[in-house]
């Protein structure tokens, strides 16, 4: 079947994480993505392995064709040009004015396709105090305060995951997709613009939105707290979490579990704003409790009262539960070279125009002469570009 973006063209000149995710959503979708990489080292993710070809940058890059471009030359500026007058999308994740300096920013490529919808990313923003410092994941997760929401400040740890560079690229596909359905309304292209910084702070509105309310700052232990959140251990140290929300009927199904039906009139417990204000010490008392059995059975048995329940679950458990499965994960891509590899695949699902992977991780440069040859260069002058270190 054809994807939901099928004809939708995307020049992609970015590295590492939020400009390459933004362009894999879109590409899952069925757009084109053509990947513009230095030549001899690419975007820099694939020198996280072997072989120019590391996990990292496998799990960003699928559905993707890679075109080696010096774009520091004069002639890798008309070939980034040509690319674009023809293209719906560009999206860079450089240092702002960096493609400017370069003569290929939005101005430029905007003369020769008044259509085209131009997205940049960065750190802070193409303006403000901030513009000019680097900017990576943890950065975007610590200035915005999201950080905050996920460690304790008096011992703060960096996170296992690069959420702020995910997030941010959530955001500049969501601004991408509303500029091309703006464009089919008005025939106008746009530049879309998001950064680490106002992607993270955007995310985090809800603890934002109590803190203007209360003048509270908030913490990790928060939302917990107010959103009946526990996590426990049993008795062999698997961990498991609970999560009550608001209905009283998940408080109630949890004492009938746990054995304490008492507590339903316990003055410390008997409204969620008490357990609200008892949570440290109702968290201690039901992990008294859960050390005496095992996981499996204590979740049985919340399920079996619709408690919101779940096993803390590390990755390699993630990939044997059978509902993960029933998504089709992990999908198996293989590589006419580089083989087979697994991968996650989409986080949505489209019932007529299905996303799916049509190409597996490109390894560097491996578009590059098919894609110069449809854009009107003869193999005399690729070969020509290539050994001047253009392409």
């Amino acid at each position: 079947m054809s994807g939901a973006l099928e004809g939708i063209r995307v020049v992609e000149i970015a590295s590492y994480v939020t400009g390459p995710f933004a362009s894999l959503l879109l590409a899952d979708l069925g757009a084109e993505v053509v990947k513009i990489e230095q030549p001899g080292q690419g975007d820099p993710f694939r020198g996280w392995g072997e072989n120019l070809y590391s996990s990292n940058f496998r799990s960003l890059n699928r559905n993707k064709k890679s075109l080696t471009l010096d774009i520091r030359r004069d002639e890798a500026r008309e070939i980034f040009l040509k690319l674009t007058a023809g293209a719906d999308v560009v999206i860079e994740n450089f240092r702002p004015g960096t493609l400017e300096m370069r003569g290929i920013g939005y101005d430029a490529v905007r003369a020769l396709n008044p259509k085209i919808v131009y997205c940049s990313i960065s750190g802070f923003g193409q303006t403000g105090p901030y513009r000019d410092l680097p900017g990576y994941d943890t950065i975007g997760q610590a200035m915005s305060g999201l950080l905050s929401l996920l460690t304790d400040p008096e011992k703060p740890q960096g996170m296992g995951i690069s959420f702020s560079d995910h997030l941010t690229g959530i955001y500049a596909c969501y601004g991408i997709l509303g500029a091309l359905v703006n464009r089919l309304l008005t025939g106008e292209g746009q530049r879309v613009e998001t950064s680490l910084l106002r992607a993270s702070v955007s995310f985090i509105s809800e603890n934002a939105a109590r803190f203007f309310e209360t003048g509270v700052v908030p913490r990790r232990a928060t939302r917990t707290r107010t959103a009946g959140v526990f996590a426990f251990v049993d008795q062999d140290g698997l961990p498991f979490v609970i999560h009550l929300s608001s209905p009283e009927k998940f408080w109630r199904g949890l004492l009938d579990v746990v054995g304490k039906p008492e507590w339903a009139e316990d003055p410390r417990f008997r409204d969620r704003k008490g357990r609200t204000e008892n949570h440290d010490l109702l968290s201690q008392m039901l992990q008294a409790i859960f050390r005496s059995g095992r996981r499996q059975e204590w979740l049985s048995r919340l399920q079996e009262r619709d408690v919101p329940c779940a096993p803390l679950n590390t990755l390699d458990e993630v990939f044997e539960d059978p509902q993960v499965r029933e998504y089709g994960f992990p999908i198996e891509v293989e590589h006419p070279r580089m083989g087979k590899m697994r991968l996650v695949g989409s986080g949505v699902d489209l019932s007529r125009t299905p996303p799916g992977v049509r190409l597996p991780p490109p390894i560097l440069g491996e578009h590059t002469e098919e894609i110069l040859e449809k854009s009107g260069y003869d193999k005399e002058t690729v070969a020509r570009l290539r050994e001047k270190g253009v392409v």
